[in-house]
């Protein structure tokens, strides 16, 4: 399920539109802090996974090569274009309408570097998870995707975005 939400931001941001002023973008190296009893897996289709066993909460990170337009179309993401793809996602791959209720959507730079998160609760066949999401515009797109499966780690996982490190060369 994860997978696909990353997958369907990436879409999102690849829609066609004009070319952004060139800065340093070149993301070399990153850095998450990841809390005390979560461990590394391998997951299809993200670069890096850590996962809680206990709880099944996890942090991911994909990286997607941009396309043509990206940066422009990367400056129309907002908290209802996210939240009406989210339900769309479901919609189509789980044949389920979920209840998805924003926390926050904000439009922080991370190391410099145009991004957004986005907050939100979904509920889901009588199940609720919270997830933030991270995504930097850099010479890629880099999604950090926090899965909070308790609601007993949504403020650590704030508090790592906030810690995220870019090496830009």
């Amino acid at each position: 399920m994860k997978k696909w939400l990353v997958f369907l931001f990436a879409l999102v941001l690849l829609l066609p539109a004009g070319c952004a002023k060139k800065i340093n973008d070149h993301v070399v190296d990153y850095k998450v802090d990841v809390p005390e009893g979560f461990e590394e897996m391998e997951m299809e289709g993200v670069k890096d996974c850590w996962v809680n066993a206990e709880d099944g909460s996890n942090i991911n990170t994909t990286v997607t090569v941009k396309e043509s337009g990206v940066n422009a179309a990367f400056k129309l993401i907002n908290a209802d274009l996210a939240r009406e793809t989210l339900k769309e996602m479901f919609k189509t791959t789980y044949d389920v309408e979920p209840d998805v209720t924003d926390r926050f959507f904000t439009r922080d730079a991370v190391c410099g570097l145009p991004a957004y998160q986005y907050c939100y609760d979904v509920e889901l066949d009588g199940e609720t998870m919270t997830q933030l999401i991270v995504t930097v515009n850099a010479d890629k797109l880099y999604a950090f995707t926090y899965t909070d499966m308790t609601g007993d780690w949504i403020d650590t996982f704030q508090e790592s975005a906030k810690n995220i490190e870019l090496t830009i060369e």
